[in-house]
């Protein structure tokens, strides 16, 4: 009977400790999303504020996937570091540079292959290891907190399992998909809760706004224009950063900036007297060649003996302003996409009255 329990407690003992081994592996191999939350060396950037700037040049896309990673990795830094981030995508120029060295800037992030520090500045700065490829951070020599944690994240984070996921969900190819016509009876597009909040708050059938969406993009978050307009809406940079929009790459504050945009023109055009339907009219008008182009068309109608709160009436004398305009006191510039801004809120409307016949509000 001895040798029976012994035998038998052996047993016992060799399960737990496989038990144990299997469970460390499971842990340690397979779930590397646990792993993503990296313990940094130093913890001295607890509730700072990071400034962090992602150039791009002439040559670079601004809504490229790689602009999006690195946005991306750079929240994650920050959220494992406990601080917060501001971030902004820039065209590259010396005076980044210059905000770097001054402080004014903590970190920029920009793609050595196509672009480089200037030559002023070199002796100042520290370069990261490539956070994605071409891709690494510059900093301030003497901003050891910043370069310890930066490289710390980097070494870390680059063999994970989470930062291979990240980039293949980024650099997958966009989907191309369009929905011309709603999706079911409830349904217009994958953001309809997000631009349902958002048109809510300017006042707007969520069903006008995403009419305005198709016609912008296609419902395609990857579409950048040749103006360097973003994602849904179609957003600039510029304006965003004025509408307090910190990053135009996520769909829903992508969403966010287009309908603040179209509620300050609303607003503005409501409080000049207009009746509702011509405001909403040339807010759409606005939104697509400018509010102040629109002004433009607006002073000519006048000079013309047309109503300037009509847009019908503006609208029929924009061709007249193709190669610029100078009668009546009135002189503008000319104004050569002036057939597609003619068409822009009939096309929207359309649009908007399939949606309302045949998605519920």
């Amino acid at each position: 009977m001895k040798g029976f329990w012994k035998t038998k407690t052996v047993r016992i003992c060799t399960i737990v400790a496989m038990a144990l081994l299997l469970t460390y592996v499971f842990l340690t191999f397979l779930h590397p999303a646990e792993r993503f939350q990296v313990q940094q060396p130093r913890d001295v950037l607890t509730g700072d504020t990071l400034y962090c700037t992602i150039l791009i040049d002439n040559k670079l896309n601004p809504g490229s996937p790689a602009l999006k990673f690195a946005t991306d990795l750079i929240r994650q830094f920050c959220q494992n570091n406990h601080c917060l981030v501001e971030v902004s995508v820039e065209k590259s120029s010396v005076r980044n540079w210059e905000d770097l060295t001054d402080r004014l800037t903590d970190v920029i992030i920009f793609n050595r292959v196509t672009d480089s520090v200037p030559d002023a500045f070199k002796d100042y700065l520290a370069m990261s290891d490539p956070i994605e490829k071409d891709y690494v951070c510059a900093m301030r020599y003497d901003d050891d907190a910043v370069i310890d944690n930066i490289n710390f994240w980097i070494a870390h984070i680059r063999p994970s399992a989470e930062y291979r996921r990240l980039y293949a969900r980024l650099h997958k190819k966009e989907n191309s998909q369009t929905f011309a016509l709603p999706m079911t009876r409830y349904s217009i597009s994958p953001f309809d809760d997000m631009v349902k909040k958002h048109a809510a708050d300017i006042g707007w059938d969520w069903r006008l706004v995403s009419a305005l969406m198709y016609k912008e993009s296609g419902f395609n978050m990857g579409i950048v224009s040749s103006m360097g307009a973003v994602g849904l809406m179609q957003v600039l940079q510029s304006v965003a950063n004025s509408m307090g929009v910190e990053n135009i790459y996520d769909p829903e504050q992508n969403i966010a900036a287009g309908c603040k945009i179209l509620g300050k023109l609303y607003r503005k055009y409501q409080a000049s007297g207009m009746d509702d339907e011509n405001a909403i009219l040339f807010t759409l008008a606005s939104y697509n060649a400018g509010e102040g182009r629109i002004q433009q068309c607006r002073k000519v109608a006048q000079a013309e003996g047309k109503k300037p709160s009509d847009w019908k009436d503006v609208a029929s004398v924009i061709p007249l302003m193709a190669d610029g305009y100078d009668n009546n006191g009135v002189k503008v510039s000319p104004f050569r996409g002036g057939a597609q801004t003619m068409n822009y809120p009939d096309r929207v409307m359309g649009q908007y009255e399939i949606y309302r016949k045949t998605v519920e509000e």
